[in-house]
């Protein structure tokens, strides 16, 4: 009798335990987030808007990864050792595709062959141009990377040509996540398009990709067997024009999302946690249609002095072309002061150039319209008008893409949009701006930028994302889609 009675005791307090730690599996919760905007393709060697790399950032791992700190350290690599310009990488002996198939240094081979290759167009594929016979191949001239040997399945060697002290961070990011050719073949063309054509390699797995009404749903991926197994059981992703980010964040009906950069103070009030890069620029660029003199005098009256009142929350006076992500300190080299009165005087100069002495009235300087913008534009045209009689129209562009080509080829007269720091990568930054960067100075490099007047800095933006106090190890890094869901925690369901 007693023995029944301590076995009567004993399952008791069994059911009492069982149910309490399931209640603190936080692995079952699911997470909902809102996209910034509908991503085209989910091929990691094509991938480019923050969308994109965010996703493709959850669903893959490359021989390098970032831990939860944004330390990098080995992912599908177990090891690696560096000797001179060559490093040499071990990969983990139970890694696999999402398929169960086993993920070898061959398909690392195959990502990096795709990532340079012409017809890929890879947007990032300069990242990877230290890489010995890298350029060679791309142009052409070589059938192969010669810097590039898989002696086995587990080894990956790469050698470069020259220190490269981005290389193992580059290693980490979407350009360099593993694809299998054979799987890539069967795609036919729509390799990364639909969830069927995407093979994963991460914390998670794309199991559904609805495009009509758009959603995408990742599940944690069973087939992982990296140290970066999912928190949770799934994140739900979608994008609805119809309801702001903020809205949604207010109505708890998502857990966190991008929002505009006005809007932080307010994400504050509701009691929403945020996460913030001050790594965006909004230039002002004027076209060679114009002289220098004509492009030097429009830079002159074009000072923080006639538009700061209008700057929303989340946007300052540029002070140079350089975001703080990128240096310490602002790089004042070769900016222009405002100075009214020197810009009326050599103004009219440049118009007793012109046919009837007369500014021309078919200007129109396009500025891409975020919301917040808009009153800043009106400042600067309204200035131009009252102190120049200068008449400029103003018209909005739906996407900054529009307009980035301005930086190198000023095919538009006036424009007024932002360039991202995508990186902390100063080299990749410049490059927006035609400049290849070898090491030099920053303040040389931005006198050469400014000296033709043909871009004047405007004022710097926030990337902002905000987030439920719900979540818990929310680690957002620059660059590479910012946010690994990988590590976050949902604490309340």
């Amino acid at each position: 009798m007693k023995n029944a009675v301590k076995f009567l005791s004993l399952l008791l307090a069994l059911l009492l335990i069982i149910p309490i730690s399931g209640c603190d599996d936080t692995k079952d919760a699911y997470i909902y987030f809102e996209l910034p905007e509908v991503p085209l393709t989910l091929d990691p060697q094509t991938a480019s808007t923050d969308a994109e790399l965010m996703i493709v950032k959850n669903i893959h791992e490359g021989l390098l990864r970032e831990d939860r700190n944004g330390k990098i350290v080995c992912g599908i690599a177990e090891s690696f050792e560096k000797s001179g310009l060559t490093y040499t990488f071990k990969l983990r002996d139970n890694a696999k595709w999402s398929n169960g198939e086993k993920l070898t240094s061959a398909d690392f081979l195959f990502a990096f062959s795709r990532a340079l290759s012409p017809e890929t167009d890879s947007p990032f594929s300069h990242r990877l141009l230290s890489i010995q016979g890298a350029a060679e191949y791309q142009s052409g001239a070589a059938s192969s990377i010669s810097g590039i040997s898989v002696p086995d399945d587990k080894t990956f060697i790469v050698t470069l040509s020259y220190e490269d002290e981005n290389f193992t961070e580059t290693l980490t990011t979407s350009i360099c996540m593993p694809c299998n050719e054979e799987f890539f073949n069967s795609a036919k063309g729509k390799y990364g398009m639909f969830a069927d054509n995407i093979l994963s390699s991460g914390s998670y797995v794309l199991t559904r990709w609805r495009k009509e009404t758009f959603g995408i749903r990742l599940y944690r991926n069973d087939e992982y067997t990296g140290f970066a197994e999912a928190q949770n059981a799934a994140v739900f992703i979608t994008c609805d024009p119809e309801e702001t980010p903020m809205t949604k964040l207010e109505k708890n009906s998502i857990d966190m999302a991008f929002i505009d950069a006005a809007l932080t103070e307010e994400a504050h009030s509701l009691g929403l946690l945020t996460k913030e890069f001050n790594n965006i620029c909004w230039v002002l660029t004027l076209g060679n249609e114009f002289t220098p003199q004509m492009r030097k005098a429009f830079n002159l009256m074009t000072g923080s002095e006639i538009f700061s009142s209008s700057l929303p929350v989340g946007y300052t006076s540029a002070t140079c072309i350089y975001p703080e992500i990128l240096t310490d300190t602002p790089v004042l080299n070769g900016t222009t002061t405002y100075d009214s009165e020197a810009g009326k005087s050599l103004y009219l100069a440049e118009l007793s150039k012109l046919k009837d002495n007369k500014f021309p009235t078919n200007v129109t300087l396009y500025y891409y319209d975020d919301g917040y913008i808009k009153n800043v534009v009106t400042d600067i045209v309204g200035h131009w008008q009252s102190k120049l009689s200068a008449f400029v129209n103003i018209e909005a562009a739906s996407s900054p893409e529009l307009l980035i080509s301005q930086l190198n080829y000023q095919d538009l007269r006036m424009a007024i949009f932002p360039v991202r720091a995508k990186s902390d990568d100063i080299t990749e930054y410049l490059n927006n701006y035609g400049i290849t960067y070898n090491g030099e100075d920053l303040g040389a490099v931005q006198t050469e930028i400014l000296s033709q007047n043909s871009i004047v800095p405007i004022m710097f933006q926030n990337t902002v994302i905000a987030y439920s106090p719900a979540l818990t190890e929310v680690k957002a890094n620059l660059g590479n889609g910012y946010i690994d869901f990988s590590f976050i925690v949902k604490t309340e369901d």
